[in-house]
This record gives structure tokens, C-alpha cells and sequence, in this order.
């Protein structure tokens, strides 16, 4: 019977992984994710705030392969525990995603499906990057519908019909603004995103 090595220690994983950074390539294209957001905030200039995250998931059981993931990027991301006992290895610093994340998987392509969601995930960073949602022009608000429209076609194939409401209704919000919205629109704007995520959620239970 063949000798198997096992890798359990922290530091036997991540010189592992630097010997074979096309694994960590695979192991992403599997087990990690590309993903953004749009944040309400009321004391925003335009009510929300844009944030893209990469990151990779395991069973908190291998916590110490997702450090070693985490260490495999100079540590410039952060470990995570989530609900079901699922931890992550995630990495959300805009500097690190265009410095650091985006150079590796160009260097290290994804196969499949994975690698335009990758495509869609790098342009919405670079909006981010470029800053050019930061302002009181309408040039920046149409920045943040520049990210909205990506953000709705990215990861697109997983059903999540908040998601995609709340889209909308920033799209259509967004698309109503002639000038920088004032307090009383940014929380109408929050109120509304509210009742239209309750009502999604009650219907689901009602029509599950």
C-alpha cells in the first residue's frame, strides 16, 4: 500500500501551496467565490456604498487550510466564521483585490464558467478602484449604475430574487436623481428596499 502524506499543519499547507499556486487556482474555481455588494448608507454622498469581496469557503473543520489560504496571500485578507459551522477565507481591501488577487488569476486561469464571472467581478473592481462613483456629479451616480448593471449579471445563474429586486429598485432610484438625494431621500430609499425584501421573504414562506 503507497505511503500517504498528509498535510494538517499550518505551515506544511502553505509551502505547499506556494510549491503549486495552480492548485490554489483550482481549488478556487471550486470553492471560491467573486462577489459585490451595494451597501445602504444613509451618510453616503449618493445612499449607498459599492464593496467587492473575494473569497474561499470551507467547512471550519479545515480552518487552518483556509489560514494557510489567507497566508498564501501575505495574510491580506482575513479568516471568518459563518453559519453551519462554514468558515471563509476572505480578502475585501480594494489595493489587495487589483494588487494582489486579480494578478494571480490572470497569471493562474480559471476553467469554465468560473473564469467570466471572474471577467464581470474585475471590471466592478476597477470602477471601485478608479473612484469614479466618488463625487456630486452625475458622471458619479452613473458610475454606480455602471456597477449596479454588472452586479446584476454576476453570479446571475444562482437564483436570488432579493438580490435582483434590490437591484432594481437602486437602478430606478438611481435613474430618478438629478442631484446628490438628500437625507429624506436616502432613507426612503432604505425604507423601501425594506418592505420590498420582507415582502420577498413572506411570500417565500407563504409559497415556499
Amino acid at each position: 500500500m503507497p505511503s500517504i502524506k498528509h498535510y494538517t499543519e499550518y505551515l506544511e499547507i502553505l509551502s505547499y501551496l506556494k510549491e503549486n499556486p495552480v492548485w490554489v487556482s483550482s481549488f478556487a474555481n471550486g470553492e471560491g467565490s467573486f462577489t459585490a455588494s451595494l451597501f445602504l448608507d444613509k451618510d453616503a454622498t449618493w445612499g449607498i456604498v459599492p464593496q467587492c469581496e473575494f473569497n474561499f469557503t470551507q467547512s471550519l473543520l479545515d480552518v487552518t487550510l483556509l489560514n494557510a489560504l489567507n497566508g498564501f496571500f501575505n495574510n491580506s485578507g482575513g479568516v471568518y466564521p459563518r453559519q453551519n459551522n462554514v468558515g471563509t477565507a476572505s480578502f475585501r481591501k480594494i489595493s489587495v483585490l487589483r494588487e494582489t488577487i486579480i494578478p494571480f488569476f490572470i497569471k493562474y486561469p480559471l476553467i469554465g464558467r468560473k473564469s467570466f464571472e471572474f471577467e464581470r467581478w474585475v471590471n466592478l473592481v476597477f470602477i471601485v478602484s478608479s473612484k469614479k462613483h466618488v463625487g456630486t456629479t452625475l458622471d458619479s451616480r452613473d458610475a454606480f449604475l455602471s456597477f449596479a448593471f454588472i452586479l446584476k449579471d454576476l453570479n446571475s445563474s444562482r437564483f436570488n430574487p432579493i438580490k435582483d429586486s434590490r437591484l432594481d429598485l437602486i437602478v430606478s432610484w438611481l435613474n430618478s436623481l438629478t442631484n446628490v438625494p438628500t437625507l429624506t431621500q436616502k432613507l426612503e430609499l432604505i425604507d423601501t428596499l425594506k418592505k420590498s425584501t420582507s415582502k420577498i421573504k413572506a411570500d417565500k414562506i407563504l409559497h415556499p
